[in-house]
Formats: C-alpha cells, structure tokens, sequence
C-alpha cells in the first residue's frame, strides 16, 4: 500500500549555486514531521564508448571525500536544455569527445531519501575527439578504459562513484547479452 504524505509547509534554509536546501513539515495520520530536503537539478551521465569493448573514464578531485576518483562523465543540466544535448556537452566539455549517436538508455534517483536530483544516464558511441571545454573549478583528465579494465577497477576499489557502477554492471549485462 503506498500513500503520499501530505506537506502542510515548506520553507528554504540554504541557496547555493549548486543546490537548495528546504525543509517540509510533512503530516501522516495526525502526525507531522519536518523532512530536510535537497533540492537537485536533473543530471546527465555519460557512458561513452570509443568501442564496443570500452569506454571513457575521467579522473577528477571530489572534495566531499577528498580524493580524485575515476567516474563516467556527468554533469548538471543548464536551464531549458533538451537532455540529449546536455548530456553531449557534458561528454565535450569533459573529454573533448563529440557523440555520433546517442541514445538515453534509464534514469534514475541516486539519493531519493532527501534528494530530488534524477540521473538520466546516455550510451554514446561513434564518437570522434576535440577540445575540452573545463568548468573554472575542474581540473579532469580523460581515459579510455577496456570494460574489463574498469570492472576490474570496481572490484578492487579504484572506482568507487555509485553512477560509474551502474553504468558498468549495466554495460557488463548488456555486453554479455549480446555475446550469447
């Protein structure tokens, strides 16, 4: 049985440049509950294959856990941009790589407890390169990795970003479907 609280108030606590922060004051049965709440533009996750068997990987510093980590690329949308077009100039701006062929493969919620941020995650193949195009605060260097390369980099601990798992236990499945 699934039923929607109802808000009976909200009001914002933080504005960044990145995200908001808000608390609801939620009522279930009479009862209520403030619930914080961080409110996520949609994002765009690029799983980019210069081959079959392989893909990109960049290395980035993440300051909230204060390491460099390898992931796919990603990035927040810009405002009234079509998702396609965000998630190929996230991939150009990151890698330098331009995408032939796109296709939107799932989406996804990455922290539905107190985020509102949906992933939409993109396969794009047939790409050929060019310049990147870093934000101020990147500093990202781009690889092109065997599929098994970086599952083996997941195994062992060298990859731990939850979007860059999915999109690799997703490629693995879907590598393997083919094969058989």
């Amino acid at each position: 049985m699934s039923r929607v609280m109802r808000t009976v108030g909200s009001k914002v606590v933080f504005e960044g440049k990145v995200f908001t922060v808000r608390q609801d004051t939620i009522e279930d049965e009479g009862r209520s509950h403030v619930i914080d709440l961080v409110e996520h533009a949609l994002s765009y996750a690029v799983i980019a294959q210069p081959s079959a068997s392989e893909l990109v990987l960049v290395h980035q510093y993440r300051h909230a856990v204060q390491q460099k980590m390898w992931e796919i690329p990603a990035g927040m949308a810009d405002e009234g941009e079509k998702p396609q077009d965000g998630a190929l100039r996230e991939l150009r701006e990151e890698t330098g790589y331009r995408g032939g062929r796109i296709r939107k493969i799932f989406g996804l919620y990455p922290t539905p407890g107190f985020c509102t941020e949906r992933l939409d995650f993109f396969l794009v193949d047939h790409l050929t390169t060019g310049e990147t195009s870093f934000d101020d605060d990147e500093q990202i260097i781009s690889q092109v990795f065997s599929l098994e390369e970086a599952l083996a980099m997941l195994g062992s601990g060298d990859i731990m970003d939850c979007k860059t798992a999915v999109a690799l236990l997703w490629l693995d499945k879907n590598s393997r479907q083919q094969i058989a």
